[in-house]
């Protein structure tokens, strides 16, 4: 039996796969950052607050302030849409749309410039999303599969065959 899908790199596949990168392949750090962005907002939001009885004056480090506020809170809050954002527009040219056959022994991707294979044993984490699977390598690479598009088997087919391939479970993502 051969799996075969078609797949094509959007600002919504890529979120996906940042979404999953983050928290599958870089959870620990990922939350270390997290903590750390949450705190200086607080801190800084606490320091807005005016004390003692003073007036609350909008002047040239208030505005500051607050514009590092809405920065902070921006990225902390969309950081996966940012990161989707930043793989898709660097893909590079001709890349974009994909068909990957997988074989027994490694899976070719193949795009309108390049055929390149992949073995099997460079996955280093597998997730799964409601529409997508998305491979995991090297914690800088991720490859959405569009789940829509599978032709030669069902979805849990391929996400058995893979699993037994890389000796890897798939991990839900929202």
């Amino acid at each position: 039996m051969t799996f075969e899908i078609h797949s094509d790199i959007t600002n919504r596949s890529m979120t996906i796969a940042s979404r999953a990168m983050r928290k599958v392949l870089q959870r620990k750090s990922s939350i270390l950052w997290a903590i750390f962005g949450w705190s200086v907002f607080f801190i800084n939001a606490l320091l807005l607050i005016p004390f003692d009885g003073e007036t609350f004056t909008l002047d040239a480090s208030t505005v500051i302030s607050l514009l590092v506020e809405v920065m902070l809170l921006s990225v902390l809050l969309f950081q996966d849409r940012f990161n989707g954002m930043i793989a898709c527009k660097n893909t590079l040219a001709g890349t974009k749309d994909y068909h990957i056959v997988f074989g027994e022994e490694s899976y070719i991707v193949i795009t309108e410039v390049t055929t390149s294979t992949f073995r099997y044993e460079l996955i280093d984490a597998m997730a799964e999303s409601q529409d997508y699977m998305i491979l995991l390598m090297k914690k800088r690479f991720a490859q959405p599969l569009d789940k829509r598009t599978l032709t030669g088997g069902t979805v849990e087919e391929l996400k058995q065959f893979l699993e037994e391939k890389t000796g890897k479970m798939f991990r839900r993502v929202k």
